[in-house]
């Protein structure tokens, strides 16, 4: 019976049929008790195709008939897609009867097990469209292993001089540790310089890094960092790159049919889709920074086109709605870093920064900061003006030794013709953070003012005015303005002009000129002439870069800067196992050689390999014993395994998808391989073995024939003995079979045959499956098991 359903639907039955539901009703036993929202009458349950607005669907859901009426659990209406919102209150299993739903009306075909669920798109949870499209990432992996990371550097210029820098780095599954510095090796000072020593633990979970020992706090755009050597707990984004964290436009819709979307950001279309009928989102919309129009174009049920505009504003400074950003750090300021080892203060010291996203249009950041007699805290925001820009103002004060208050606001407008960055920083007092206090610091700005402003002129020219103007204490005022135009000819051409004139000092100015030309092929020139505070410049240079799968560059620049002539020239290799550079140059007449080597060794499954200095993560392609084998990394081959079977690919992305493979097709014929490809997911700073299971083949084909020197029968049953496998004889009395070894025995039998045959197997030097044969098959005298 189809036809809309409510609470009077059963009036006009018949006496009868109503006199048959009761006499049934009372030989029923008596019902269960019902859950809260339940029906009280008779209920018997249905399984229903469901269709909205008169559009079939894919879906089927459970429902409850009784007395006419249709329910279903909360559970079950969301999952169909509707807004939780539109629901009444209760649990998952709570029944909801649908003529309840406010806005909701339906059609029940008992005959064709189906409903029609009528309902505005209000009542509907929008189907949501993910425009990047992203593949999930597997899970980070590290294997365990030692790294040392070296750039010796050695001068001939006054006296020799010969340098150091290591980097040592020991990476597990449960962190990192590693130690920098550099040693003077020879010349006038012979010491070795600690940098930074540092144990790092992420978790890509909840995007948190534990850090122990040497650290950069954390800052804000109106604050400023510090050198710790102590322990610090942070949020860090980066061990999730798929995560976009600043608020992005959600363009939505609706389809009266299942549909096309089109969405354009600035006219250029940035995705293309399908969604079914019904409102939707497009999430994660690309394109832009800044200001532009988004446009989304889906069809009516006639296949007319159905266009929605709307202006949008992206800035990656803020934080999405509901997104935080934290870290914390505890320890002892660092004194004369890169000068002595282990200098720190002998007060502790503690900072925090935090930020948070209220909305898409408001993000408020917190920072505060302590040590022995410097007290300081703060607040900012950033508060998104429509599609109008993004407005910017922090306040925060100090105690203690330094008691003041700074206090800074800005704007930022961006467009695709136009910009503006402008902000002014003022302290009042004797402001100071831990930055001024520490021994070696820098006093706060009395006034940090600075704009710019880039115009865009057509598709090639660009043109930027900017203005910077800063205070620090007994210090003369520093006001800079400057001008810089840049025009790219086409053809890899580039022009640029750039003026400066420091408003505080009459004779400081200066106005440069520029070209570079692309040669390709890696090759470059560029010139430039320029005057600066009354004396004249110039610079000519060419530049040939290696290819990054390794080969030569070279480089040779001349030039004079005021008074002073300057020529120097240098040779670059590239390889596997590093990089070395030979340089000769002349200043002022002082002629000089230099020549720096740099790359890194890696201890890592029981394996020594040399390689080029590694930043990030890397890989170690293990072939199992088989050399010569090319490795790809992104499609673009690395390298060739050695002779043991290995090859080291350096600087992989951390926590990305990287694509490592190898080439089957340079293999030996009798090598038998369990894939061509991994995608390998780095810890940061961490290696991972990836091992390519290439195996050997012990095989070959065996010709058979009987007594009479004939072929045996195709199909003819064989039976290997030592790797009791079995197989069959193919055409021409050939077999193919695999595992031999240095002695072999097949037993061979059919219908009105029973043979075997033995036989030697020795596997080629030249990696070849052969062909061995023919042999009798002799018949069974009793021996042959």
């Amino acid at each position: 019976m189809a036809g809309r359903l409510h609470v009077g639907a059963w009036q006009g039955l018949t006496a009868t049929c109503a006199c048959i539901a009761t006499l049934v009703a009372q030989a029923q036993p008596a019902a269960p008790p019902q859950r809260p929202g339940s029906p009280t009458a008779a209920t018997h349950e249905v399984y229903l195709t469901v269709s909205f607005n008169g559009e079939a669907t894919a879906l089927i859901s459970r429902f409850r008939e009784s007395g006419g009426r249709l329910y279903a659990s909360r559970k079950d209406l969301l999952d169909l897609g509707l807004a939780e919102a539109g629901l009444p209150a209760g649990t998952p299993d709570t029944d909801v009867p649908l003529d309840r739903v406010n806005g909701l009306t339906y059609r029940y075909d008992a005959a064709q097990q189906s409903v029609d669920l009528r309902m505005p798109d209000r009542l509907r949870r929008p189907y949501g469209v993910d425009t990047r499209g992203l593949q999930p990432t597997p899970p980070a992996r590290s294997s365990r292993g030692l790294l040392i990371n070296y750039d010796a550097y050695a001068q001939t210029q006054g006296r020799d001089s010969l340098a150091l820098w290591t980097e040592e780095r020991y990476f597990s599954p449960s962190g990192v540790f590693s130690n920098t510095g550099i040693g003077y090796l020879y010349g006038p000072q012979r010491k070795y310089v600690r940098y930074d020593t540092a144990w790092i633990k992420s978790d890509p979970t909840d995007l948190r890094t534990t850090q122990v020992g040497d650290m950069i706090t954390s800052s804000l755009d109106w604050s400023r960092s510090i050198r710790l050597g102590g322990l610090q707990w942070r949020r860090n984004f980066a061990l999730r790159p798929d995560l976009v964290t600043f608020p992005l436009p959600s363009l939505g819709g609706s389809a009266v049919v299942p549909s096309a979307v089109d969405v354009y950001i600035n006219n250029v279309r940035q995705f293309s889709g399908n969604v079914p009928s019904g409102p939707f989102v497009v999430n994660s919309v690309p394109g832009i920074t800044g200001a532009g129009t988004a446009s989304v174009v889906t069809r009516d049920a006639l296949g007319r086109p159905i266009s929605t505009t709307l202006p949008i504003y992206i800035d990656s400074r803020m934080l999405s709605a509901g997104l935080s950003s934290y870290s914390a750090e505890l320890g002892f300021l660092r004194r004369n870093y890169g000068l002595t080892s282990f200098d720190y203060n002998r007060d502790p010291a503690g900072s925090g920064s935090v930020r948070y996203g209220i909305s898409d249009a408001l993000t408020l950041e917190g920072h505060a900061e302590a040590s022995t007699g410097i007290y300081n805290a703060g607040g900012g925001a950033l508060l998104r003006l429509g599609s109008a820009g993004v407005l910017n103002g922090s306040l925060a004060g100090s105690s203690g030794r330094n008691t003041g208050v700074q206090a800074s606001v800005g704007y930022q407008y961006i467009r695709s013709d136009f910009s503006l960055d402008a902000r002014t920083t003022r302290k009042f007092g004797n402001y100071g953070d831990l930055a001024s206090a520490a021994v070696d610091g820098t006093p706060v700005a009395d006034s940090d003012d600075r704009i710019t402003v880039a115009v865009p002129l057509g598709q090639r020219q660009t043109v930027a005015l900017s203005l910077l103007s800063v205070a620090y204490p007994g210090v003369d005022k520093s006001r800079v303005g400057s001008v810089a135009w840049s025009y790219n000819a086409g053809s890899q051409v580039t022009f640029n002009v750039n003026a400066f004139k420091d408003f505080g000092q009459g004779n400081s100015n200066g106005v440069f000129f520029s070209v570079s030309i692309g040669l390709g092929d890696g090759r470059s020139g560029n010139a430039s002439v320029g005057r600066q505070n009354g004396e004249s410049t110039y610079n000519v240079g060419a530049v040939q870069t290696p290819d990054y799968g390794g080969g030569w560059g070279w480089g040779l620049q001349t030039g004079r800067n005021g008074p002073v002539d300057y020529r120097q020239g240098w040779g670059q290799y590239l390889g596997r196992y590093g990089q070395v550079t030979a340089t000769a140059q002349s200043y002022a007449g002082e002629d000089s050689l230099g020549l720096d080597l740099n790359g890194s060794v890696v201890l890592m499954d029981g394996h020594v390999e040399a390689a080029r200095q590694i930043y990030d993560g890397f890989t170690l392609v293990s072939t199992d014993g088989v050399g010569g084998v090319p490795v790809l990394s992104q499609n673009r081959v690395i390298g060739n395994t050695s002779s043991n079977g290995y090859l080291l690919v350096p600087n992989l992305n951390s926590y990305q998808h990287n694509q490592v493979g190898i080439d089957s097709l340079k293999l030996p014929p009798d090598a038998r391989i369990e894939s061509t490809e991994q995608d390998v997911v780095p810890q940061m700073l961490s290696g991972v073995v990836t091992r390519f299971g290439v195996t050997r083949y012990s095989a070959a084909s065996i010709v058979l024939h009987g007594a009479d020197g004939k072929p045996l029968p195709v199909g003819t049953r064989v039976h290997y003995v030592e790797g009791n496998s079995d197989t069959i004889v193919g055409y021409d009395g050939i077999t193919f079979v695999d595992g031999l070894a240095a002695r072999n025995t097949l037993t061979v039998t059919n219908d009105k045959l029973r043979c075997g045959v033995t036989f030697d197997y020795q596997r080629p030097q030249d990696g070849s499956l052969p062909t061995l044969g023919p042999y009798a098959c002799v018949a069974d005298s009793g021996g042959w098991q």
